[in-house]
C-alpha cells in the first residue's frame, strides 16, 4: 500500500471514531437533559400543590397537570392547572414566568367563579399543613412550551 492510502485510511478512522463518539455524547447529553427537565417539572408540580394545601383548607384530593411554559416569544405562563376535590373546573397556580416563580414562589392565576365555596374548602393559611394528608395524582406529560 502506498503512503497516501495509509494516511487517507487513518484519516477516515479517525473521523469515523469521532462521530461515532460525538453521537454517544450528544445522546447522554439528551437523557442528562430529559432527566433535569422531569425533576424540575416534578418540583414545581408540589410546589403548586403546596400552594393551595397552606392557603386552603378542607382539600382532599389534588389532580396536578403537566407544567405550562411560556412559548419562545413569551406568551403563556409558567404554571399547572390543579382539580381540587374531584372538581371538574380546575384553579391555575403558578407565576408568569420562570424567573418571577424561582423569586416570590407559586400564586393563584386563574379560578372559577365559585371558588372557593363549591369546592367545600375554606381560605386560611397554615403553613404547617402538609401534602402527607392529600391525595395527590400528577400528571408526567411533556411540557406546552416542547410540544
Amino acid at each position: 500500500m502506498s503512503k497516501r492510502r495509509i494516511i487517507l485510511s487513518i484519516l477516515i478512522g479517525l473521523v469515523v471514531i469521532w462521530g461515532v463518539s460525538g453521537m454517544f455524547i450528544t445522546k447522554r447529553h439528551a437523557e442528562q437533559q430529559a432527566v433535569q427537565e422531569s425533576n424540575e417539572e416534578r418540583r414545581v408540580q408540589q410546589k403548586c400543590a403546596e400552594y393551595l394545601v397552606h392557603h386552603y383548607e378542607g382539600i382532599k384530593t389534588l389532580e396536578v397537570s403537566r407544567l405550562y411554559k411560556p412559548n419562545s416569544i413569551g406568551g403563556g405562563t409558567y404554571s399547572c392547572d390543579i382539580r381540587i376535590n374531584g372538581k371538574k373546573e380546575a384553579v391555575e397556580i403558578g407565576q408568569y414566568s420562570k424567573k418571577n416563580f424561582d423569586k416570590s414562589g407559586p400564586d393563584l392565576l386563574g379560578w372559577p367563579d365559585d371558588f372557593p365555596e363549591s369546592y367545600n374548602i375554606i381560605k386560611r393559611f397554615d403553613a404547617n399543613r402538609s401534602l402527607s394528608a392529600v391525595s395527590v395524582t400528577y400528571d408526567s406529560e411533556k411540557s406546552k412550551g416542547e410540544d
